[in-house]
């Protein structure tokens, strides 16, 4: 288990150099969004294979798990999308958002943090069809790191409302 703990740690390290250093004023909008959308691509991109390396599954698990991964990849991606969007509406007002625009910015946020949520509790049960449940809470685990770093970078690169 400890081969593992390193194993886990230098990847998270690794992909943790990749969120950006906070957001200075000069910095343009379309910068930010830029350099978003890079970290969100480059960390997209070594999902697949961080999870691979760090799951240790059995052939037979392999078989079975991939298949929901990448359906559960595809419905996290859609909720990941429209956080990019509001990231992106966000970045076109914040220097003079009134206060309805900031209710409503916040109300969108927390029901797109709900939609991630209710989609990792509903393929949990799916991931418990094909792995052990050890397994399961690993790659949740996982999930949850990844989507920390993705998470800082989003909140690194946007501008503090004035």
């Amino acid at each position: 288990m400890t081969t593992l703990r390193g194993r886990v740690g230098l990847v998270l390290c690794t992909l943790g150099t990749l969120v950006a250093s906070p957001t200075i004023a000069q910095q343009t909008t379309a910068g930010n969004r830029d350099t978003i959308e890079l970290t969100r691509a480059e960390i997209q991109a070594r999902r697949q294979e961080i999870v691979q390396q760090l799951m240790e599954l059995t052939p037979e698990e392999s078989d079975r798990f991939w298949p929901v991964y990448r359906d559960y990849r595809n419905k996290i991606g859609t909720v990941n999308d429209e956080k990019v969007t509001l990231a992106a509406k966000y970045l076109k007002s914040y220097d003079s958002m009134s206060d309805k625009q900031a209710e409503e910015l916040l109300d969108e946020w927390f029901k797109l943090r709900k939609k991630h949520l209710d989609v990792q509790e509903d393929y949990v049960g799916r991931f418990r069809k094909v792995l052990p449940a050890q397994k399961v809470a690993r790659f949740y685990q996982i999930e949850n790191a990844l989507d920390a770093i993705v998470s800082a970078n989003l909140q690194a690169n946007l501008p503090i409302v004035p």
